[in-house]
């Protein structure tokens, strides 16, 4: 029998900005990432997030692109019906790897990942939902009794959802407590199941980066036009307070673990500013002329008029989050679907169309093309469907701030030639990721003209289209940096660890060689 393979620590940090993680190690702020980028390698993940955000947790727990799995946003588009639907986490119809280890006899113990249900088949324990930020599965957990356990020993998690949280300075202290409240108590959980259960691979979630991200950067940026010089609510150090929490909790972690315990510490994606025309999809693409009826753009040398605005999106900006939050909870499961499915599309008259703007989450903009035979609707030839992605492309690659001259769309993706798998068909034809470099409120072109695009979010961050993974005791070289990284080598990586081959459905490779992991 083959000797037992080293234990294996993972720890997921959900949309923690690698920018800031660098900055802050170097500084001597983060020590216990410092340690890890100074004595094991590194590398800078591509990501899904470049152009389906949601389905950067699915890409890392199956090591396989989106389109093998039903669900790549919690509210998508249906071609049957030609309209949306919402979609719950167990549409996510991949096997995460620790079923694979769990089928190979290993113990494993997944505690509280983001955006994935809780498994049927486990060797160990698994908690769903205790504090996963925008999870759309069930709070449950394997064996079932364990959650009330946590509850009763630990208590709920202190954030909550806080997508529902105000602008206001009051809401915001608040909920920079219950963040840091929340990172804590998930460091003390950890290694309370750490020591308590036998393993052989343990996987925890952080969420608490992604709600900082979201809710505190424009006090961290100073290049936001929101930013306050003078920091006069004291929030201008949350992100790095928290940041700073989670680098003590994982040296602790790791601490607890033991030198013998290999290490992987990965985020999906990261964090950055909110700069996008996601929202102005439809009037762009009328004017594009792949709507029902082609408005005539103005010269863009005139002066900006104002975009198109959905009039729900705006009442959303206008109503306090708690009385939002307050109403949905009463009112039926379908007439909560339809405020949403208006929050994300409007009136959705849709026929006739050649293309749509179609729900993703907002840092990158999707297009559906209407094909016929495809779409409900479809008025598009599939001899023509190149084309006319094409020509989508196209238009929106002209797309500038008409104060800097600069371009306001960073990439262009045609999702067929990027991926594959049995749900494509399913997927946007098109995605837009924007440029969050700079930032921009305008945008112009000659099919265009010239759109002032009013703000739409109370949030100041959104997620930034690059991971990070570091790792120790894979037989890697001290400050070793690992070239061309993917999400999807996490998964066959951590097999391949612990002496189980990868599936051929998993796209990825082991970032380290058997010989040294095993």
């Amino acid at each position: 029998m083959p000797p037992r393979a080293r234990r294996q620590l993972l720890i997921g940090l959900d949309a923690m900005e690698w920018s800031l993680v660098r900055r802050w190690a170097d500084e001597g702020k983060m020590p216990a990432f410092r340690r890890l980028l100074e004595g094991g390698a590194h590398a800078e993940l591509a990501s899904t997030a470049a152009t389906l955000p949601d389905t950067v947790w699915s890409a890392i727990y199956s090591g396989a692109n989106p389109a093998n799995s039903k669900k790549y946003f919690y509210v998508q588009y249906d071609p049957a019906r030609c309209d949306l639907q919402m979609l719950d986490d167990d549409a996510i119809n991949v096997t995460p790897f620790w079923e694979y280890l769990s089928a190979a006899g290993r113990r494993v113990c997944v505690l509280d990942v983001p955006k994935f249900k809780l498994s049927r088949g486990i060797n160990g324990i698994q908690v769903t939902n205790w504090g996963a930020h925008a999870t759309k599965t069930a709070r449950a957990s394997y064996p079932a009794g364990l959650l009330a356990e946590i509850g009763q020993r630990f208590g709920p998690h202190p954030v909550g959802d806080c997508d529902a949280v105000d602008e206001n300075p009051q809401s915001l202290w608040k909920l920079r407590r219950r963040i840091l409240e929340g990172v804590e108590l998930r460091g003390e959980l950890t290694r309370y199941l750490m020591e308590r259960e036998d393993w052989d691979v343990f996987f925890v979630g952080f969420s608490e980066t992604h709600c900082a991200g979201h809710h505190f950067w424009h006090f961290l940026d100073e290049t936001h036009p929101r930013h306050d010089p003078t920091d006069k609510y004291g929030l201008a150090d949350t992100v790095e307070s928290i940041y700073r929490a989670i680098d003590r909790q994982v040296g602790e972690i790791l601490d607890f673990a033991g030198p013998e315990t290999r290490c992987l510490v990965f985020a999906g994606h990261g964090m950055g500013p909110i700069w996008h025309a996601s929202w102005n999809l439809p009037e762009i693409l009328d004017l594009l002329g792949f709507g029902t009826a082609v408005a005539k753009p103005a010269d863009p040398a005139q002066s900006a008029r104002r975009a198109h605005v959905n009039p729900w999106r705006v009442l959303k900006m206008v109503l306090p989050g708690r009385f939002q939050y307050a109403v949905k909870a009463m009112l039926p499961k379908s007439i909560q679907n339809e405020l949403i499915f208006r929050w994300y599309a409007g009136s959705r008259d849709w026929k006739g169309r050649r293309a749509i703007a179609v729900p993703n989450n907002d840092s990158v903009g999707a297009v559906r093309v209407l094909v016929e035979g495809r779409d409900r609707d479809g008025v598009v030839p599939p001899a023509e469907y190149r084309k006319v992605c094409e020509a989508i492309a196209a238009g929106l690659r002209e797309l500038y701030d008409p104060r800097s001259g600069r371009k306001v769309v960073r990439q262009i993706t045609l999702i067929h030639d990027e991926y594959h798998g049995p749900f494509l068909n399913g997927l946007p034809d098109l995605t837009v990721l924007w440029e969050q470099s700079f930032a921009w409120d305008e945008i112009a072109s000659p099919a265009v003209g010239r759109l002032r695009i009013r703000r739409q979010d109370g949030r100041s961050g959104s997620h930034a289209p690059r991971g990070f993974l570091l790792a120790h005791g894979y037989g890697e070289n001290p400050g070793e940096e690992l070239p061309g990284a993917k999400l999807y080598d996490i998964a066959p990586t951590v097999l391949a660890a612990a002496g189980v081959d990868p599936p051929r459905a998993m796209e990825g490779r082991p970032l380290f060689s058997r010989a040294a992991a095993v």
